[in-house]
């Protein structure tokens, strides 16, 4: 009895594995590529202002009475310079006593581009409160079309906006349809934030890892469920179903296009479930003991079909594969809290709570992560304001629980701990909402900054440049 429940487990957790494809693109040898032909590029220095906000100033380059907008210029010139090697160009950075601003202009970028063959690249910084605009001209080898993309980025993201900025330029400049192009403009920027993946079935790894802890575990699991506690098949048993797992999952990985957010989506399937069934198991305090386990193996499987199922219509994104864990968790910790409450003290482990709340949340957070787009550490930080609620009202409400104890003043605190964390969950979400509108100017870009390190620079008769290092404070008073 014992051989045939191992292999049935065994076979449906291969099954269970191969179904959770369904989603990936159908098999087939993804196309190669074109390469690339390496292309001469002339990056010019950084000048400002961009052009786009009402002005009759000339282009120039920053100085330092333009405070920290000459150190963003700088970081723009080496970020520019190292992405563009990476796109394929052979950079020629342009010397700032060669070029001059009135060479970045776009006519003047076309007339360089078809003399000499070359792309043209010209950056363009200015200050708007606290964010910064970024304008990119690029001219590709004899062609008489300047291509811009400007962007209003924060100060902390001008490194990686620049990038992705300079590679859709040149991209569309060779010839390659823009990302997204494809899609809705609501789509679109909603995945705009997700980067590009890097190769074919990126979630092997974590497949793999996951797939062999929950082999590991059935393994386990079906030994204690018949009773025995031999130590001689405990280590065979979890080798063998940690190997199936592994093995399973690299064919699958192999077969079809598994997604990182894809390997995340089945993890939480399986996971909570899992625990969930064993919560709710010991709970409902199942006899005998060795009973308990099926329940685990049961949610596990259960949760792994509905996973499979659910990615059989499209994949899941980083944010829709949080939202499975996070509602496992926040499950758990309402479920459980909804127990306590319901009985009126807190004296006793609310494992059937709990075991109910991980397996519902589960299934919900898979439910809503299906429709999820964008980045998960959103998701994150509403879990963590959940908790900090929760904290937060548990330590207002103390005093309940102080004193003379009764099922009453229980209620009340466990009441006032679940609202808390649903009230901490619920204005995570809004505040963490992605805003389009520049923010105000905060109080240290309107007094100043510190600053230390290369503070200007000394110019020798003969011409020799030296930094000058020091301290001070730089702004506009």
């Amino acid at each position: 009895m014992f051989r045939r429940r191992w292999h049935v487990t065994l076979a449906c957790i291969s099954l269970c594995l191969g179904s959770a494809t369904a989603a990936a693109d159908p098999p087939s040898v993804p196309p190669a590529a074109p390469a690339q032909a390496t292309s001469a590029a002339e990056l010019l220095p950084t000048v400002t202002p961009t052009g786009e906000l009402p002005a009759r100033n000339a282009l120039r380059s920053p100085t330092l009475a333009d405070g920290t907008l000459a150190q963003r210029a700088r970081e723009l010139d080496m970020v520019l310079g190292d992405a563009a090697q990476d796109l394929g160009l052979t950079v020629r950075l342009g010397n700032r006593e060669d070029v001059a601003p009135i060479d970045a202009t776009e006519s003047r970028l076309v007339d360089r581009a078809a003399r000499d063959g070359q792309w043209q690249i010209s950056p363009r910084i200015e200050e708007l409160g606290s964010m910064l605009i970024v304008r990119l001209v690029v001219v590709p080898p004899r062609s008489k079309i300047a291509l811009v993309r400007v962007e209003q980025v924060a100060p902390g993201e001008l490194a990686v906006r620049a990038v992705v900025m300079l590679r859709d330029l040149v991209r569309a400049g060779q010839g390659h349809r823009p990302r997204h192009a494809d899609r809705s403009p609501d789509e679109a920027s909603s995945q705009a934030a997700e980067p590009e993946r890097a190769s074919r079935s990126e979630g092997r790894a974590t497949l793999a890892v996951n797939a062999a802890i929950l082999g590991g575990f059935v393994g386990y699991a079906l030994q204690k469920s018949s009773g025995s506690d031999d130590v001689r098949l405990t280590y065979p048993l979890l080798a063998l179903g940690a190997g199936i797992g592994v093995g399973g999952s690299l064919i699958v990985a192999d077969e079809w296009d598994v997604r990182l957010g894809d390997a995340w989506y089945l993890s939480g399937g399986a996971v909570w479930p899992t625990v969930g069934g064993l919560m709710l198991a010991k709970g409902r305090e199942v006899e005998p003991d060795s009973d308990r386990w099926a329940y685990g193996i049961a949610g596990g499987l259960g949760g792994i079909t509905l996973a499979s199922i659910s990615l059989s219509f499209g994949h899941a994104s980083d944010a829709g594969a949080a939202f499975v864990h996070s509602g496992g968790l926040l499950g758990m910790g309402f479920g459980g809290g909804i127990e306590l409450a319901a009985r009126g003290t807190t004296s006793r482990t609310p494992y059937e709570g709990m075991g109910y709340g991980a397996i519902s949340g589960a299934v919900l957070g898979g439910l809503i992560g299906t429709q999820a787009k964008g980045s998960a550490s959103r998701v994150l930080l509403v879990d963590v304001g959940a908790g900090l609620g929760a904290l937060s009202a548990a330590a207002a409400a103390s005093p309940l629980v102080f004193g003379d104890r009764t099922e009453t003043r229980d209620r009340l605190w466990l009441a006032a701990t679940i609202s808390g964390a649903a009230a901490g969950g619920v204005v995570t979400y809004f505040w963490t909402a992605p805003s389009s509108k520049p923010h105000a100017t905060t109080w240290p870009s309107r007094y100043g900054y510190p600053t230390a390190g290369v503070i200007g620079e000394s110019v020798a008769p003969d011409g020799t440049r030296a930094p000058a290092f020091g301290m001070g404070w730089q702004g506009r008073f």
